[in-house]
């Protein structure tokens, strides 16, 4: 079982008695049902913590250095991987290619120029833009997700790659807490994310004696609440000690 609560700006975290509290007093907030599926903690009962720090990522950024040489085919195969369109076994994989032929008179500026346009007349459609620099193209993401890309070269002419920003995965993005029913999420945010493991009795009646298993995820936005979490982790018997943000 798993309960899931998004937290958004104002919140109380009270630490009391080995018990973990989380009040949301942030308005329309504390009636939204992410905030009305939140239970405190025993502390005794948690076997594990994670945290899972929001992060807005970056997108692949590669540069392609032609060699100039005459009458020649420069060709560029791009993959791009979408983070936010996952697959069974991971981001769906899109790919084009785009071709520039130098002429007689080959220089670099001309074969930059030629493979930019021609990246650009396929790529807007996959979220990919090339940038003529006359000695280079750069070719980066130019979507609100982030992707990665890759750049291949795959044409007689020498196209030399080089990534100049490093791909770096996003995580707790509003859009992604969105689709998982957090309906509070707030646009253009990225949120922590913590997952308590609770072990608990069982309620009286239930069909099975002994203890059951849940997990209890916490999703915030509020820097102050996650030093407060933090700390708590860090020494959760301490009590009392709240923490108003």
């Amino acid at each position: 079982m798993q309960n899931v609560v998004l937290l958004n700006n104002a919140t109380t975290l009270t630490v009391d008695q080995g018990k973990l509290f989380v009040n949301n007093r942030s308005g329309s907030d504390l009636t939204s049902p992410e905030a009305q599926r939140f239970i405190p903690m025993d502390v005794l009962g948690i076997y594990s913590v994670t945290k899972q720090a929001g992060a807005a990522g970056t997108s692949r950024s590669q540069t392609l250095t032609p060699t100039a040489t005459n009458s020649t085919v420069y060709s560029v195969t791009i993959q791009v991987y979408k983070e936010s369109d996952w697959g069974y076994f991971g981001p769906n994989l899109q790919t084009f290619t785009a071709s520039f032929t130098s002429d007689a008179t080959a220089t670099v500026a001309e074969i930059t120029a030629g493979l930019t346009a021609a990246i650009n007349a396929i790529g807007v459609a996959y979220g990919v833009t090339a940038t003529d620099g006359t000695t280079l193209v750069t070719v980066t993401s130019n979507t609100t997700v982030p992707q990665n890309i890759n750049c291949i070269s795959v044409g007689a002419g020498t196209l030399a790659v080089a990534q100049t920003v490093a791909f770096a995965k996003p995580y707790g993005l509003a859009a992604n807490l969105a689709l998982r029913g957090l309906s509070n999420a707030v646009a253009g945010q990225v949120y922590t994310e913590y997952c308590f493991k609770v072990k608990q009795g069982n309620a009286s009646g239930h069909v099975n004696p002994g203890q059951e298993y849940l997990e209890q995820v916490i999703f915030t936005n509020n820097a102050t609440l996650v030093t407060a979490i933090d700390a708590f982790i860090a020494a959760p018997l301490s009590s009392p000690a709240t923490y108003n943000l």
